[in-house]
């Protein structure tokens, strides 16, 4: 059931941003700007004090990771806002569309795209779909649970748990899954910095592995390593990154 009037916070750092926003809520008879935010820190205050529909929230700002407020909130049960995410950069965009956001809008975005999220918002409301703010943190959030890859015309989520390992391809990265792989748009060196480290180790800099993956390591004269997964794949692990050796639990 949609709501009489949606309440709306929005977290932007940008001055002119906010200011933005909240010309094109005024064209909106039935949207009421309850919050502005301009850090992590404050949407976290604002999400204790006010309660919201609709987070319209900048993806990268000064103060606590976004994502990590949203997992902190301890939002009622009847009202779990939706989410529309705005940023600057376009590398995101999957990122956002894997969550189940209403909409991701790229700046500088129109007014006309503006309203055309907020008409995504009504709809979910007139027909009552949940938005899983827990999915949401586990896709986007700094310690993902899955990935979104590209498979023919579509996208298709891979469990991170079910990786075997990571090969960087220039700017991209080749997941090797149960036998399959799949080529992701993110470098090797942005999965490194979002993985968990306790689960995937860079072994070369062309190569990261998940540790629960290892068969066997066997020395290959000084500080060489040959690794051998358990299905049979051969690794070698470089001198510089041997050190790593020391943390894994295999």
């Amino acid at each position: 059931m949609s709501p009489e009037r949606i309440r709306v916070i929005v977290a932007e750092d940008e001055a002119l941003a906010r200011e933005l926003l909240r010309s094109y809520l005024r064209g909106h008879h039935d949207v009421d700007l309850v919050g502005e935010c301009r850090t992590g820190d404050e949407l976290a205050s604002r999400l204790t004090e006010i309660p919201a529909d609709l987070l319209v929230l900048d993806i990268s700002m000064p103060g606590r990771d976004v994502f990590e407020v949203l997992a902190a909130a301890d939002f009622e049960a009847s009202v779990v806002p939706y989410v529309v995410f705005t940023t600057a950069y376009d590398k995101y965009a999957i990122r956002a569309f894997e969550t189940n956001a209403v909409d991701f809008l790229l700046k500088p975005f129109t007014e006309t795209r503006f309203a055309a999220a907020l008409t995504r918002v009504r709809g979910r409301f007139t027909a009552s779909q949940s938005q899983p703010i827990k999915q949401l943190i586990e896709d986007l959030g700094r310690r993902p649970k899955r990935l979104l890859v590209p498979v023919g015309m579509g996208l298709v989520p891979i469990a991170v748990a079910d990786i075997d390992w990571i090969k960087a391809e220039r700017d991209y990265s080749r997941l090797y899954v149960k036998g399959k792989t799949y080529l992701l748009s993110r470098s090797l060196t942005e999965l490194e910095a979002r993985l968990d480290s306790e689960q995937f180790a860079r072994i070369h800099r062309s190569a990261m592995v998940n540790v629960n993956r290892i068969r066997e390591v066997t020395p290959q004269g000084s500080r060489r390593f040959r690794i051998t997964l358990q299905d049979g794949t051969v690794l070698m692990l470089s001198r510089t990154r041997a050190p790593v050796l020391r943390d894994w639990k295999i």
